[in-house]
């Protein structure tokens, strides 16, 4: 802006229209013809300033830092223990930019199960799955992802933009449990079955018999290890269905982060139900069966 006020002044502009074209006063135009005149380019330049001076030293921050990844669910804590030790007075929001400045976000905690992971056995599920990818590219095999989850009209409360004066409330109550068993690979093509019964074995027993009889290629299918899905009826199957061209492939205890179908479930709950399928139990069951009849079209994942 300055630059653009010089040249204006070269072509014979006044300063009173300069002022108005830049939006500033006569005499800001003023001193920036005047700095261009003494200093040259230089004088466009802002000059360093001295700013407010900083509460907290390089030392005092860090430590600071080091609080709030001890108490990360309450700044508070951090501003009382910064007070007690280093006699600072300190407002969260200034604790709150100062977790900015150090790359910590608001976020969701996730629920983890890692720390009872084996990690021997989540590295060799996950070269072997690696291996099996491999060979689907090359459109050897089939791959596919099964799994369970349910849904009620207790809503799984996602964040979402609001008013400040506002809150969004989504209805809430109990109700039966829709059971969905699925199949998903990694082209998002998807089949599934739903249940308002408990889920045995039996069941999955039926749904994956049903999966076997419409293969067209040596398939893979990856699971967990829930009771269902390792007890003897379940085991029983597994000689028939490979004979069916589909193999089990068993994921390592607790590495739920290896089986795909579980970014569906979560894009379902998080992001594609619409908060009116909690008004009531046919509206959860219109609105569910309408998403997994259109998942891999209308709703699709894009598996890097």
């Amino acid at each position: 802006m300055r630059s653009q006020a010089i040249l204006m002044s070269s072509q014979g502009w006044k300063l009173k229209e300069i002022a108005l074209v830049c939006q500033a006063c006569r005499q800001t135009v003023s001193t920036w013809i005047r700095n261009w005149e003494e200093h040259g380019i230089d004088g466009l330049l802002d000059k360093s300033r001295c700013g407010r001076p900083r509460k907290l030293s390089s030392e005092q921050e860090t430590q600071a830092i080091k609080w709030v990844e001890q108490s990360p669910r309450s700044l508070k804590n951090v501003v009382q223990q910064l007070a007690q030790q280093f006699s600072v007075s300190l407002r969260c929001a200034t604790l709150r930019r100062l977790c900015k400045k150090h790359k910590l976000s608001w976020k969701r905690i996730r629920k983890s199960v890692k720390s009872k992971q084996n990690p021997e056995l989540f590295e060799k599920s996950r070269q072997e799955l690696a291996t099996l990818i491999e060979q689907e590219k090359q459109n050897l095999i089939d791959v596919y992802y099964f799994d369970e989850s349910g849904f009620t009209l207790e809503p799984c409360v996602p964040y979402a933009w609001q008013p400040i004066s506002h809150t969004i409330r989504v209805a809430c109550s109990k109700s039966k449990r829709l059971n969905i068993l699925g199949f998903m690979n990694r082209k998002c093509h998807f089949q599934s079955m739903i249940f308002e019964g408990r889920i045995t074995s039996s069941v999955v027993v039926g749904c994956i018999d049903f999966f076997a009889a419409s293969l067209k290629k040596p398939t893979y299918l990856v699971i967990d290890n829930a009771p269902i899905h390792t007890s003897d009826e379940f085991n029983d199957n597994i000689e028939k269905w490979q004979e069916l061209g589909l193999t089990i492939v068993r994921l390592a205890p607790y590495s739920p982060e290896l089986n795909l179908i579980e970014i569906l479930w979560r894009k379902i709950k998080y992001e594609w139900i619409p908060f009116s399928a909690y008004d009531s139990f046919k509206a959860l069951d219109d609105n569910l069966y309408d998403i997994l009849a259109n998942v891999g079209k209308k709703y699709t994942i894009n598996f890097s």
